[in-house]
């Protein structure tokens, strides 16, 4: 027993220290959408409480970051990575409880998955969603049933699709006979539908929201249907995946099905779901194939894994040789987890946003800043939906105000999540408007990537494909061509 406390503890410490690490190297946000997010975040108390929200913009998210997003960036990144190390500790609790012999490495199957670890210090949806999941499985182990159904249904707020481990819950309750609990089970819609019909007076706006991503224009042709299944190494870990296949192998040899069928099915409905929504020819969303969609069920996918660990390791008789086993799997997580995450550094046009508000501050004070790019607005530390100085790119407002500065990025001209954007020559074509300049860039930012940044030019061939195969999909390149017009 002192000695597993000595590795919980042990782990636990390793797992902060590389969060502190990460955290205190990044000065930017993850790079698709949490800087947008944060934008709305920081802004509820002051103006998006007075708008119905998006099924984009998740209503649970957007209240519960909004408090630590006025601290700022730092504010965020430490709240989210107690959220992180929150739903990891139920999951040491649902290890205990399940009679793992070695609960304590649940720290790091869960920790050390590089998509869900890079993804525990932003805004985004998905990690209160994966704790939403973990801490609802605890009480239903619990046998708090009430308790399961309130909080699985809360993951409605956060990440919608999966709701389907409510109606899991849900079926299982119906099953049993639970028909007085059966009704908590639209707590979490209704919380959402409520808050949407407050502010906008308008009983249908909550059905019409949630018809957004089918309604809106495909960006991507979509997916294959092994595309999560391939890429479960580079999601989960490769040792992660390795021990959820030894997990399923045990689960049907020792007939422990009853014990694991409901983070196996979370699982497993996870992947299908999303494979469903984004694949070739079907995919009903215009926004398909991120793999932080899947990173969701990486608690569960760990909780599983544990079991093929555990399995494993009763297998091994030799005290040493399970301790420099143990070593060696804490470095391949490590080095197939975070290592191949990259530090959230500020991106170019942040950068180019600051310049143009350092423009206005110090030459055009008094002018209106019209654009569609949201870092504009982050930078005036302004709503995207309109502020003191910043105003959205529209034709009302471009012809509303006559001193402007309008910042004008070519890629947001048809994109089907800006509602209205004005067309680069109807600007050109104004005879109030001349260009101050033009700022493009080129940026592979792959160099925030440790991994890269460190080893990619000297290890062998073989090791670099699985380098490129573990970071895909994890950072950002940038290509645009920004221009800065002044109306006057």
């Amino acid at each position: 027993m002192q000695n597993k406390n000595r590795n919980l503890i042990i782990f636990f410490g390793l797992l902060i220290i590389v969060q502190i690490i990460w955290i205190f190297n990044s000065n930017g946000f993850y790079f698709i959408d949490d800087s947008c997010h944060f934008n709305y975040n920081r802004n509820y108390f002051t103006k998006f409480y007075l708008e119905p929200f998006s099924a984009w913009s998740r209503f649970g998210r957007v209240v519960l970051f909004a408090i630590p997003s006025l601290v700022g960036l730092k504010g965020i990144q430490i709240f989210s990575s107690l959220i992180f190390l929150l739903t990891i500790i139920y999951a040491y609790k649902i290890a205990k409880l399940k009679n793992i012999n070695n609960p304590e490495w649940i720290v790091l199957l869960i920790g050390f998955q590089s998509v869900l670890f890079n993804i525990s210090y932003t805004v985004l949806a998905e990690l209160p969603a994966a704790a939403l999941i973990v801490i609802s499985y605890y009480y239903y182990m619990k046998d708090k049933q009430s308790a399961v159904l309130v909080l699985s249904s809360l993951i409605f707020l956060f990440r919608t699709e999966y709701y389907f481990v409510c109606i899991l819950y849900f079926v299982i309750y119906v099953v049993e006979k639970k028909w007085k609990l059966l009704p908590l089970v639209i707590i979490g819609p209704l919380v959402w539908y409520l808050h949407t019909y407050f502010i906008s007076q308008n009983p249908l706006q909550f059905f019409y929201d949630f018809g957004l991503h089918a309604r809106l224009p495909r960006i991507t042709e979509g997916i294959e249907w092994n595309y999560y299944f391939l890429r479960s190494p580079q999601i989960f870990g490769i040792v992660q995946t390795l021990f959820f296949a030894i997990s399923l192998f045990f689960v049907l040899k020792d007939k422990v099905i009853k014990d694991y069928y409901i983070p196996i099915l979370i699982v497993f409905g996870g992947i299908v779901f999303h494979t469903l929504a984004a694949l070739k020819g079907l995919n009903v969303s215009c926004s398909v194939g991120q793999l932080r969609y899947v990173a969701v069920i990486g608690p569960m996918f760990g909780i599983v894994s544990l079991f093929g660990l555990d399995e494993t390791m009763k297998l091994i008789r030799k005290i040493k040789t399970k301790y420099y086993l143990s070593l060696v799997i804490v470095l391949i997580m490590f080095l197939s987890g975070p290592f191949v995450t990259p530090f959230h550094k500020k991106l170019a046009l942040e950068e180019e946003s600051d310049k143009v508000v350092e423009l206005v501050n110090s030459k055009y004070v008094g002018y209106k800043v019209l654009s569609s790019l949201h870092y504009v607005a982050n930078s005036l530390d302004e709503p995207t939906t309109g502020g003191e100085v910043f105003k959205e790119l529209t034709k009302a407002n471009f012809n509303k105000y006559d001193k402007s500065i309008i910042v004008f990025l070519k890629e947001l001209e048809n994109d089907p999540f800006v509602s209205e954007t004005m067309k680069l020559r109807d600007i050109e074509n104004n005879p109030n408007v001349k260009l101050l300049y033009t700022a493009k860039a080129k940026v592979n930012r792959n160099n925030d990537v440790p991994v890269n940044k460190y080893f990619y030019d000297w290890v062998y061939e073989f090791l670099k494909t699985i380098i490129n195969y573990l970071v895909a999909d994890q950072y950002s390149w940038e290509d645009f061509e920004l221009k800065v017009y002044l109306k006057d």
